[in-house]
């Protein structure tokens, strides 16, 4: 029994990396054979849990193959301390070597829970999102930013996960010894709970409030009613500020819009900076198709991507999930990615946009800037016919599936022209409130009656 385990060891440890040998596999210890099975001991239930779920496929290939007969199976028990040595503690036995207290969330690059693809280098920054990357990449290069927390916002699939993930990959390729706790509200509540059952809270709290030097912590809005745990989480909070500990948090939505959490607590959250990803606009959704078609090497046509970006407007789950329909019908039918078959994948995407029109949108324009369509069509360069033009192409261009080409034959303009006055309109409302309100008006006007102008 020890022989083949000392065998299947020395096997693993030439297979794993040396930090997940040291504190997942060395630990264990042999205790019976039952049956051609071998049972290992694990030193609590937490520490079973993640070698049975991570490492025990790894551990019977490796029995199976320094086995004799080839039939022989690892299965992972639970076992008290006392399993493996009786009654004396196991740090007491002459060489023992206790193994670190496993740091589940401290991610190093390729293990599981981190995305590899998720890198600063592969988001790409456009006007809805180009603070927040700045801010995570500044705090990850320990710029000086007069805080050490920051807070990103979003909608879900807009790049949250992202930009975290990319944050923490970044300081782990900077060094590795960087004690980095990435993990969700939920696990940090559960975390919790499993501690305060199992009476090893003192464990959970020398973890997060001594033990940890990054904590990023994604959903932070599980924590509505949850009020033991924002206690805990503020505690934690409050150290890790006084020892200059860089911490990140994401959710759905700003802290003061997050309900049942207590004042304490969202106080200490506003104090990050929080910074706000908004849906990408044009530009950012042709970019972002560009680049995952480079990344298979595809050459697709601009046409195609214009359709695209102009139909998934939702988020980037949206359009790279259309993407990639679109690249499967190509290869399993054989068949040209083009734009007729964008046009027949996208419609089981997608579907008619409220009943929105370029005729309905450009008699709310008319309507509600008192102008004719010609005056729209017209070459006229006069301010109170340039907004209203302006206007009128940029919400077809959200509200409709209309190309740039087809947009611009409304309007009497061409492609270029068109989408100069789309990214024009959306930088002014960025800097001019009233601009932005007044095209949020028309959005709100245009869905709710398109059909009746």
């Amino acid at each position: 029994m020890n022989q083949t385990w000392a065998a299947a060891r020395e096997e693993l440890a030439g297979t794993l990396d040396k930090t997940d040998f040291d504190v997942w596999v060395d630990p264990l210890r042999p205790m019976a054979v039952e049956d051609q099975t071998l049972v290992l001991a694990c030193p609590n239930s937490f520490f079973l849990a993640w070698v049975r779920d991570h490492y025990l496929e790894r551990i019977q290939a490796a029995l199976a193959r320094v086995s004799a007969t080839g039939q022989m199976a690892a299965r992972v028990v639970r076992l008290d301390v006392s399993a493996l040595g009786g009654n004396e503690r196991p740090e007491a036995k002459a060489g023992y070597r206790q193994a670190e207290l496993p740091r589940l969330e401290a991610h190093h690059p390729g293990l599981l829970r981190f995305n590899p693809r998720f890198t600063f280098d592969r988001f790409v920054v456009g006007s809805g999102n180009q603070l927040a990357f700045a801010a995570a990449q500044a705090m990850a290069s320990d710029a000086q930013l007069h805080t050490d927390a920051l807070f990103i916002q979003s909608d879900p699939g807009l790049g949250k996960s992202h930009l975290s993930q990319a944050f923490s990959q970044h300081l782990l390729a900077d060094d590795r010894r960087r004690r980095i706790y990435y993990l969700t509200a939920e696990d940090f509540t559960n975390e919790l709970v499993y501690s305060l059952k199992n009476q090893s809270t003192e464990d959970f709290k020398n973890k997060y409030r001594r033990g940890c030097d990054v904590l990023v912590l994604e959903e932070i809005h599980f924590l509505s009613g949850k009020e033991k745990v924002q206690a805990e989480l503020a505690y934690v909070l409050d150290i890790l500020a006084e020892n200059k500990k860089k911490v990140v948090f994401t959710g759905t939505r700003p802290p003061r819009d997050i309900p049942r959490l207590s004042r304490a607590f969202v106080s200490r959250l506003q104090s990050s900076l929080i910074s706000s990803i908004d849906p990408p606009d044009y530009k950012t959704r042709m970019r972002i198709l560009q680049m995952r078609a480079q990344e298979h090497g595809l050459a697709v046509d601009d046409q195609v991507f214009d359709f695209l970006a102009a139909r998934l407007k939702r988020d980037i789950r949206q359009l790279e999930s259309g993407l990639n329909g679109l690249m499967a019908k190509s290869q399993l039918l054989g068949r040209p990615l083009n734009l007729d078959l964008a046009q027949e994948t996208l419609g089981d995407l997608v579907g008619p946009e409220d009943g929105c029109s370029a005729e309905a949108i450009q008699r709310m324009i008319c309507r509600y800037f008192r102008l004719s369509v010609e005056d729209l069509k017209s070459k006229s360069r006069k301010k109170n016919i340039i907004l209203p033009r302006n206007l009128g192409m940029y919400l077809c261009r959200q509200l409709t599936d209309l190309s740039l080409e087809a947009i611009g034959k409304w309007f009497g303009r061409n492609h270029s022209t068109v989408l100069y006055s789309v990214n024009l309109v959306e930088s002014r409302q960025r800097r001019d409130p009233k601009l932005k309100a007044q095209v949020e008006f028309l959005v709100q006007q245009i869905k709710s009656g398109a059909k009746d102008f």
